[in-house]
C-alpha cells in the first residue's frame, strides 16, 4: 500500500518533490543533561517523518543540534576538541544518520551554539535548505500554549518551510488546508495535496470569509446572497487549483463565515486533524518578525502537526553570519 502511494506521488509530480535540501532540528537535551541519552518522542518521531519525506522525494537531510549554553560554556567546548558534551553529541547525531542511511537517505551532521530558532535558520540560510522538520512539546507554564518556543520562532523567521511534528501514532491520516485564497494558500495547498496523496489520507479544506473579503464598505454583517456568492466563488476557486494539481484522493471542502483562527481550531478540533497545512504570514504581518494576526493567535493552541508556508517575498532578519 505505500508503495502505492509513492509511485503515484511520483506520477502526479506533486510540489513535494522541491524538497531536496532538508534540515531536521534536534534538541539532544533532557531536563539538566546537555546530551541525553535517549530522544524525546516529539524529536524522535520528526527524526521519523523526515527520513520517510526524504526517502519518498530522493532528499538529503543534515541533522542540527543547537546548544543552547552559556558564553563560557561555549567557549570552554569550543576550545576542547576532546570535549565529552561535543562528542557526546556528534555520536548521537551520527547515530540518525546511521538510521537514515539504513533507509537509503543520504545525512550529515552540525552542531552550532547559541539560540536554538536563530541556528537552524542561520543553517537553513548558509546551506540553501528547503525544508526544516521540528518536534515540539506539549510542555508550556502558560495555560493552553502547546507549542514550543523554538517551534514559534521558526515559524515567525525561517524563510523556507517548516514542519512542526506532533508525536501521533498514525500521522497524516487527516490533513487541513487553511486557504487565504491568497498565492501562500494555494502554495499551502499544493503542500497539503501532496502529503494527502503520499500518506493515502483524507484532505480537507477550509477558507474563513470576513466580512472585508465581501465588501471592503461593510462593517457588520454583510446579507445572505452576499455571503452565498462569495461563498460560491471561493469554492471554484479552491477546486479549480485542486484540479492543477492533479489531486484525485478524497477531499472535503468548507467555506465558513466566522474569524480564521477561531473557524481553523474548530475545524482541527472536531475533525481530528492530524496536519495543517497553512500559510503564516498575514495581510497587517511585518516581513521577517510578525507572523499574521490569525497565526499568532492560533498556533500555539494547536494540537496537532503543522507544515507553516511564507510568501514567496518573504525576507527573514536573521543573518547567516550573526
Amino acid at each position: 500500500m505505500r508503495f502505492r502511494a509513492n509511485l503515484l506521488f511520483r506520477l502526479i509530480g506533486c510540489e513535494m518533490k522541491q524538497f531536496k535540501k532538508m534540515l531536521v532540528g534536534v534538541d539532544l537535551s533532557s531536563g539538566d543533561q546537555i546530551v541525553s541519552d535517549e530522544l524525546s518522542a516529539p524529536n524522535h518521531e520528526a527524526v521519523r517523518q523526515a527520513i520517510w519525506l526524504a526517502r519518498s522525494n530522493g532528499a538529503t537531510i543534515r541533522f542540527c543540534y543547537i546548544l543552547d549554553v552559556s558564553p563560557q560554556a561555549q567557549h570552554n567546548i569550543e576550545s576542547d576538541e576532546h570535549s565529552a558534551i561535543k562528542l557526546q553529541a556528534q555520536a548521537k547525531l551520527e547515530e540518525l544518520v546511521a538510521l537514515a542511511q539504513q533507509d537509503g537517505v543520504s545525512a550529515d551532521t552540525c552542531i552550532g551554539f547559541g539560540n536554538g530558532a536563530v541556528g537552524v535558520i542561520q543553517e537553513v540560510l548558509r546551506n540553501n535548505i528547503d525544508l526544516v522538520v521540528v518536534g515540539t512539546r506539549h510542555l508550556s507554564a502558560v495555560k493552553g500554549m502547546l507549542m514550543g518556543s523554538t517551534s514559534l520562532k521558526l515559524m515567525r523567521k525561517c524563510p523556507c518551510p517548516v514542519w512542526v511534528v506532533q508525536p501521533d501514532p498514525d500521522p497524516c491520516q487527516s490533513i487541513l488546508v487553511a486557504h487565504d485564497l491568497r498565492d501562500v494558500g494555494k502554495y499551502a495547498l499544493q503542500l497539503g495535496a501532496s502529503m494527502a496523496t503520499m500518506q493515502q489520507g483524507r484532505l480537507h479544506v477550509l477558507h474563513s470569509i470576513e466580512v472585508a473579503h465581501v465588501d471592503q464598505s461593510l462593517t457588520n454583517r454583510p446579507d445572505e446572497h452576499s455571503i452565498e456568492q462569495y461563498r460560491t466563488k471561493a469554492e471554484a476557486t479552491i477546486q479549480s487549483e485542486l484540479a492543477d494539481c492533479q489531486f484525485a484522493g478524497d477531499v472535503q471542502v468548507s467555506v465558513v463565515l466566522d474569524r480564521p483562527a477561531d473557524a481553523i481550531l474548530q475545524y482541527v478540533q472536531q475533525h481530528d486533524i492530524d496536519l495543517l497545512a497553512m500559510g503564516t504570514v498575514g495581510r497587517t504581518g511585518i516581513p521577517g518578525f510578525i507572523i499574521g494576526n490569525t497565526a499568532e493567535r492560533l498556533l500555539p493552541q494547536l494540537p496537532c502537526s503543522v507544515l507553516a508556508v511564507k510568501p514567496s517575498d518573504f525576507k527573514t532578519p536573521v543573518s547567516a553570519t550573526d
